[in-house]
């Protein structure tokens, strides 16, 4: 992927940043981002066979990562034990629930990429997987800017499949929906997507995504969990009265305490609503599991094993035993919290000091829960971009990460997640990379 941009001809990079430069403004338009100072002039661009290896990967990854969770536990409170997590680590966790491939509903594994090995550094396992709204909207936007260039036309750039579209099918086939039922995503007003904590706005924000839900015939809204309620027959109530079905759009972790949150809780535990997914699906995200993979080799096929060796980095779970060892491997390994997303607590071994590096495994130890895992040297994609107050165009080569969909086993869509000029390595939102949707070209 990342020699991709050289490999094609002039005339067409020239083209693709010519139309980029005209149109960025349109493509960004209301995409959530915390970075205030640039914006890409293209989406990166992936040959379909290769896209369609990633998605392969993240599937054998996502069942590897069941199973091993099954040879461990067999109910949701059982696997929560094993994980070493406290009571309550888990919201809305109903702890006698079956581990099944149900769990497996969304599943968007954070691929990096060396020397042009796909490595598997994480997976995120559960309904609430953002991006998908905003990378379809990206590379749909971008195609649109392309459309009637006879040098674009030519490439045969095509979008992957609706990450929006395909996690509907997914909640309609989960949740058994028949016209007469009433879905609502239900999304937090106290999470990290920058603007969320603004209920009103947020609500218009996603209407483009209630609206795409109802014409693939759906009764959909979109509803912050925190303004739910119970009506006198116990049934989950939004604005316009009581919902049957949840489309469950928040990490069911350190959630804030509210009405709204028990009102969910309470109507799940009842049956009175249906939800997608059980919150039981973000246990299988921990990356704690990435050591097991590693741990349970001699258990697999000669297949799988090779996937693990291949494509997952060496993990182990931090302990005593092994502080020497973090020590004299301090360049060679990144320390992650088991049970954190958005990057929050990684620390990367050749980026920081010995000193920062032996305090932050010192601090580890102590509370526990924390993973070792092999060091990925990323390749770089050559981006271009615009510097938003002055209009001048950078070319950079950055490091990003990769992170396809898969609904209910579908492969859709592509999260994409880069850096921009000058910044440090950390592919991380919240520190101001951008996003982007992925082309594909034949």
């Amino acid at each position: 992927m990342t020699d991709l941009w050289h490999q094609l001809p002039e005339a067409t990079r020239k083209a693709l940043v010519a139309r980029g430069s005209e149109s960025w403004q349109r493509v960004y338009d209301g995409v959530a981002t915390h970075n205030k100072e640039w914006r890409p002039l293209r989406p990166p661009i992936m040959a379909a066979a290769t896209y369609r290896s990633l998605t392969d990967i993240s599937a054998t990854v996502a069942r590897l990562i069941l199973a091993a969770c099954l040879r461990r536990a067999t109910t949701a409170g059982e696997l929560r034990r094993a994980l070493g997590l406290p009571v309550g680590y888990i919201d809305l966790l109903d702890e006698e629930l079956p581990l099944t491939e149900e769990l497996l509903g969304g599943v968007r594994a954070d691929i990096l990429l060396a020397d042009g090995t796909p490595y598997v550094v994480e997976a995120n396992i559960d309904s609430a997987l953002g991006g998908a709204h905003d990378s379809d909207g990206v590379a749909r936007r971008f195609l649109d800017a392309y459309a009637g260039d006879p040098v674009l036309d030519e490439v045969g750039l095509a979008a992957p499949p609706s990450a929006v579209d395909a996690r509907y099918e997914a909640v309609r086939a989960a949740l058994k929906l028949t016209e007469s039922d009433r879905l609502a995503m239900v999304f937090t007003t106290g999470g990290t997507y920058p603007g969320s904590q603004d209920g009103l706005a947020m609500i218009k924000v996603l209407e483009p995504f209630s609206d795409r839900g109802r014409e693939l015939g759906l009764d959909m809204r979109v509803y912050p969990v925190e303004w739910l309620t119970l009506d006198d027959a116990g049934r989950l109530c939004v604005d316009d009265g009581p919902i049957d079905a949840v489309l469950r759009m928040f990490v069911p972790q350190g959630m804030k305490p509210s009405d709204g949150l028990q009102a969910l809780h309470t109507a799940v535990r009842m049956g009175a609503v249906r939800m997608f997914t059980h919150t039981a699906s973000w246990l299988l995200a921990s990356k704690t599991i990435f050591a097991w993979l590693w741990e349970d080799l001699p258990l697999l096929s000669g297949e799988d094993a090779e996937v693990v060796r291949r494509h997952v980095p060496r993990t182990e779970v931090l302990s005593a035993d092994l502080r020497d060892e973090a020590m004299t491997d301090q360049n060679h390994l990144v320390l992650k919290p088991s049970g954190s997303y958005g990057g929050v607590g990684v620390v990367v071994g050749p980026e920081v000091t010995p000193q920062t590096w032996q305090d932050a495994v010192d601090a580890a130890l102590v509370e526990g829960c924390y993973i070792l895992q092999a060091y990925v040297e990323v390749d770089r994609l050559t981006m271009q971009f615009v510097e938003i107050a002055t209009g001048d165009t950078h070319e950079a080569a950055v490091p990003f990460c990769i992170a396809p969909y898969l609904f209910a086993g579908t492969p859709c869509g592509a999260y994409l997640r880069f850096t921009v000029p000058g910044a440090g390595p950390v592919v991380n939102v919240g520190q101001g990379a951008l996003t982007s949707g992925l082309l594909l070209v034949p």
